[in-house]
């Protein structure tokens, strides 16, 4: 192999973990309890001959009390610098820490101008590219903190409060799959004080699911449990009644319970899985046609794809394969989602030791969202364990390996 590559990949999250684990004085049997993981894992993990799972880095990271990317290693600043993407963080962290306090006076575009851009900027997330986004985001929200301060009261300012939560969420969207999670948070305590002033009453679904991405890559899935279970109430009278956006939002977090029950070990989650995977089925079958309101991608393909995955963290690898295998992709359908199905299938197929067909998916994550797929840990940390895989790697793998960074 390479110099490049062999000297670098070797930092893995389980090195990562190791680390820290004897930094903190812990054996292997101590990490493993306070983590509440396997210890045949735990150490296969250590030592290179499994990739990590999302569950045992935030188990791990919980235990060991550091940041989640303190495992993973993100950001990663070599490659955000060689894409140029590094030097659109500050201007976006200006734009995030500005508590909606409008700048001085000048000629703003009429609103339905800027609604075209974010859904020009949308529909850049959804094909997995991100630098429209870093770029653009900074001056809409400057521009839309001014609109919303100057608009009339009534419809005109709860239009330009929406449209200022969506240039958070543009900017969410952006620092969260980089790995910048402290910016993440604060663009969704953005959202949060648009909310009120937005006339959606199911706004603060969108905070909900943001906070739940943290909490569970955290290690601390009760936390966004409950504030589901707070939104659960409030979105039952409207789903019964049939509101579109209401049962979209409700299928999402539908999902989202899903995926924390599959990461859970606890007793029966396959059940709770197949029950929150079917409930969400059966929403998504009332809503087809019907447009995506919150850009969430919620419809009866991305409802397949959870099922998929969770299977996935269930333990169940071939399972997974099959039921991903049988996924077909709508046109125009969304490349960001596509790419992770693919990552996905990528950790499934290296659980089962089919280098070949890993190396596969991760190719077809990156023909779906080469950005997207570069900077996921996911991608990072199943490209190192094929590295160590048995027999000299390909060079279709050493060439994929240079191009992620590892």
């Amino acid at each position: 192999m390479p110099d490049d590559t062999d000297a670098r990949h070797d930092v893995s999250i389980g090195r990562r973990i190791q680390a820290i684990r004897v930094q903190r004085g812990y054996t292997q049997h101590g990490l493993a309890q306070r983590a509440n993981v396997s210890y045949s894992n735990l150490t296969k993990v250590e030592a290179g001959h499994r990739a990590a799972s999302p569950a045992l880095t935030a188990a791990c990271a919980r235990a060991l009390r550091v940041p989640v990317t303190d495992l993973t290693g993100q950001p990663y600043f070599d490659s955000l610098k060689k894409d140029q993407l590094e030097e659109l963080i500050q201007p976006l962290r200006h734009a995030l820490a500005n508590p909606l306090l409008p700048g001085e006076l000048e000629p703003v575009r009429p609103l339905r101008d800027i609604r075209a851009q974010i859904a020009r900027l949308d529909a850049a997330r959804l094909g997995g590219e991100y630098m429209p986004i870093g770029a653009a985001v900074p001056a809409l929200i400057d521009e839309l903190l001014l609109l919303a301060d100057t608009a009339a009261a009534g419809e005109a300012r709860e239009q330009a409060y929406r449209a200022l939560a969506d240039a958070y969420r543009l900017g969410w969207s952006f620092v969260n799959k980089l790995g910048f999670t402290d910016l993440a948070l604060l663009a969704l305590e953005r959202i949060q004080q648009c909310a009120p002033h937005a006339g959606d009453p199911y706004l603060q679904g969108v905070v909900c699911q943001g906070r739940s991405d943290y909490f569970l890559r955290h290690g601390a899935p009760e936390v966004s449990l409950r504030e589901i279970r707070v939104l659960e109430r409030e979105l039952e009278d409207p789903v019964r009644r049939g509101d579109p956006r209401a049962m979209s939002m409700r299928g999402t977090l539908w999902l989202k319970t899903a995926v924390v029950s599959s990461r859970s070990c606890a007793p029966g989650s396959a059940d709770d899985v197949a029950s929150q995977i079917g409930e969400a089925r059966d929403l998504a079958a009332r809503i087809v046609g019907r447009p995506d309101p919150y850009q969430m991608c919620f419809d009866l393909t991305n409802v397949a794809l959870h099922a998929a995955s969770t299977q996935l963290d269930l333990g169940e690898a071939g399972r997974s394969v099959e039921m991903g295998a049988q996924i077909r992709f709508p046109a125009g359908w969304a490349l960001n989602r596509t790419a992770h199905h693919y990552m996905d299938m990528a950790r499934a197929h290296e659980r089962l030791g089919q280098r070949d067909r890993a190396l596969e998916a991760l190719l077809e994550a990156r023909s779906a969202a080469a950005v997207q797929t570069r900077y996921h840990p996911t991608t990072r940390e199943t490209v190192m364990a094929l590295l160590r895989g048995r027999g000299t790697p390909s060079r279709e793998l050493r060439a994929f390996a240079r191009w992620v960074g590892v």
